[in-house]
């Protein structure tokens, strides 16, 4: 840029310098490296509560649709997984002692889940004691268990005399699927309400704190012999899951 001094009519040259950095390169990608850090630890949390909000909108939809007779509901495979999920599920023969004593598990394959899932709800049930509401869905797979609580298909349903084993997730966040389980007491009312609208009540008359895995087959069984039985399962302690919680009912004459 020129400039004309006066009547002199000199150029004078004047030159615009662009301030240099006060960081050096090393220094600015160490900056860089740090804002990216911040950002990943923000996505990773905020990513739980997101996804908890997630499964607790679908969740409702469901309650939703029950109550104006939708009994069905598709969704994706791969969506909204729960974390450590793979260890809360039963899949027979893990559930149900093998009929066929000549067949191992090993000689049982399971198919892989299509990429969309057909989730069926039976009814649902209610918990007043703990302020459970939740959509009774007709199996106790991977997928449905994420968005309620789930029937043991091997078992009997819910007013059939026999055992009818339900599972649900022990979640972190309170008051989220089977997170308040422990906090039940004897006496205490299950309700289960079909998609017909008939209600069977289950009176809590024994709770098993924490039971091992490897004894759980014991009490799961269709036919315990005691009449129609409610026994609600789910992992415990919240987060670590390394035994069972069980809740024990009886329908109510």
């Amino acid at each position: 840029m020129k400039k004309r001094n006066g009547q002199l009519g000199v150029e004078e040259s004047i030159q615009i310098r662009t301030p240099k950095s006060r960081f050096s390169i090393p220094e600015r990608i160490a900056m860089a490296v740090a804002v990216l850090f911040l950002l990943v630890a923000a996505v990773l949390f905020l990513w739980d509560p997101v996804m908890q909000y997630l499964r607790e909108k679908k969740t409702e939809s469901v309650l939703q649709g029950i109550s104006e007779g939708q009994v069905t509901l598709v969704v994706k495979r791969d969506e909204l997984a729960v974390n450590g999920e793979e260890y809360e599920t039963l899949t027979y023969p893990q559930a149900i002692p093998v009929a066929d004593p000549t067949i191992s598990e090993a000689e049982i394959t399971v198919a892989p889940l299509p990429e969309d899932v057909v989730l069926t709800a039976i009814g649902t049930i209610k918990i007043e004691s703990i302020d459970l509401y939740l959509p009774l869905l007709d199996s106790a797979d991977v997928v449905p268990l994420r968005y309620g609580a789930g029937h043991l298909e091997e078992t009997v349903l819910p007013g059939e005399e026999g055992n009818c084993v339900i599972l649900g997730h022990r979640m972190k966040a309170y008051g989220s699927l089977f997170n308040r389980l422990g906090e039940i007491t004897v006496g205490d009312e299950i309700r289960i309400t079909d998609i017909a609208g008939q209600e069977f009540v289950y009176i809590v008359d024994e709770i098993i704190p924490e039971l091992d895995p490897s004894s759980l087959g014991d009490y799961i069984k269709p036919d315990n012999g005691t009449g129609a039985q409610i026994t609600l399962v789910t992992c415990t302690p919240t987060g670590v899951g390394t035994h069972r919680l069980l809740i024990i009912a009886h329908m109510q004459e």
